[in-house]
């Protein structure tokens, strides 16, 4: 029998304050997997990263966006998700860049509008897992 993935999904509002509970979900889901606590810091450094950057865009159609954190045997992929789907210009805007130079550091893939409905996504591998 194939392994399912399992997901967390978690709804914040646009809302400084609400990013440190984004952190705790994603340094708890890393654990789970598997990651050791220097992967596990990039992945909150990363998730951080993103959160701030909507939390700062905020938004005049939603009160709030989505991450989605997809457990898989060999990866963690983390999704962000808005019902105002103008957020996602935020991902590649020029004088935003070096954030976003921080996630791909600290991930193995990211992607800017991957087209499943989600304004961005970014993954992290566990090492030594084949």
């Amino acid at each position: 029998m194939a392994e399912r993935s399992e997901s967390i999904e978690l709804t914040l509002p646009f809302k400084a304050e609400y990013v440190s509970i984004a952190r705790l979900v994603a340094s708890g889901v890393a654990a789970r997997i598997g990651f050791d606590m220097d992967v596990i810091d990039d992945v909150k450094v990363a998730i951080s990263e993103v959160c701030n950057k909507l939390v700062k865009a905020d938004s005049s159609v939603a009160s709030s966006f989505r991450i989605r954190f997809e457990i898989e045997k060999d990866r963690l992929t983390v999704a962000f998700a808005c019902e105002d789907k103008s957020l996602g210009r935020l991902f590649k805007e020029e004088n935003e860049e070096l954030g976003m130079y921080i996630v791909a550091a600290l991930m193995d893939e990211v992607e800017y509008s991957p087209g499943d409905g989600s304004l961005f996504r970014m993954s992290k591998v566990v090492e030594g897992l084949n």
